[in-house]
């Protein structure tokens, strides 16, 4: 847009110093000027501005203003009112035309386009648009079967001075969108916030819980094996009820040695602990044939 803009300038430079007969032959060049779509800095010169109290020039001031905010339709309702148009002016303002359209409607059919831009076919409706696209204007596809174009994004033109209560109406609802936007994430920030807070005291409630267990059955398993108090099948030479690999007898008095016990070694951990007794004849009774059994590590 500021390609765009740039293109007005060196009609800014002559305006500034011209006035009467010279500024209106500034503004039929810079109306009729390839590239050029945005007019509000020429407007808003004090001695363009001029020209729409003097009645010789009046009309030129009003076809300035006709290329800053209006479309084909308003020229063709009073054509009388502006000076004479030349062909690049026609075009021009269909260029203009397209684009209030398209910042007012995201898929345009064809046969509105027809209609509003006065063309006879489909293909020079194709190719205008085509043209505006490649002046920068416009983005969008065109559907030939479907007959219609869909915008993907647009240029803006000058705004007047009674446009501007709907552009701050449009930034009004904008924001409150944003603030309304900000607030649920803001709630849901907090939500996950609080959630993971809870998870984490629930997951060091259960670990604490589960040590406390651990420690309490381990320490009953070393007073049962202190007090000499093992059930049947775990006492010391005492016949194992597991059933051996190779037919033999398996027995947990052949499988825990005196003195090499598992409850007596300090570097297992509660859930080895666990997993050993847990575990049975698998890894305490005899695996053979009247063979010795395997002690833990």
């Amino acid at each position: 847009m500021s390609d765009i803009a740039a293109r007005l300038e060196p009609f800014l430079l002559l305006a500034r110093s011209t006035k009467g007969a010279a500024a209106a032959k500034i503004i039929v060049d810079a109306t009729a000027a390839p590239g050029v779509h945005v007019f509000s800095e020429l407007l808003d010169l004090p001695n363009i501005q001029e020209l729409a109290n003097d009645p010789t020039y009046e009309s030129h001031h009003r076809l300035l203003r006709l290329f800053a905010f209006g479309t084909l339709a308003d020229y063709e309702t009073n054509s009388s009112s502006y000076p004479p148009l030349s062909p690049a002016h026609i075009l021009k303002l269909k260029h203009l035309t397209l684009v209030s359209l398209a910042l007012q409607h995201r898929s345009l059919a064809y046969d509105l386009l027809l209609s509003s831009l006065k063309l006879e076919s489909i293909r020079q409706l194709e190719d205008l648009v085509i043209d505006v696209i490649y002046a920068g204007l416009l983005g969008g596809k065109m559907h030939h079967h479907e007959k219609v174009l869909h915008v993907d994004w647009v240029a803006g033109r000058d705004l007047a001075e009674q446009e501007l209560v709907n552009v701050q109406q449009g930034l009004q609802n904008w924001c409150k969108t944003a603030e309304t936007l900000l607030s649920a994430l803001d709630q849901q920030i907090d939500h996950v916030r609080h959630t993971s807070i809870a998870e984490s005291q629930r997951q060091s409630e259960y670990r604490s819980t589960r040590d406390k267990d651990y420690a309490g059955i381990a320490a009953d398993l070393r007073r049962s094996k202190s007090s000499s108090t093992w059930p049947a099948g775990l006492g010391a030479g005492g016949e194992g009820s597991f059933p051996t690999g190779g037919g033999g007898r398996g027995s947990y008095g052949q499988g825990l040695p005196a003195g090499s016990g598992i409850f007596t070694n300090p570097a297992m951990t509660n859930e080895a602990l666990l997993a050993a007794v847990a575990g049975g004849g698998g890894g305490v009774g005899g695996s053979g044939s009247g063979g010795q059994a395997s002690h833990y590590p």
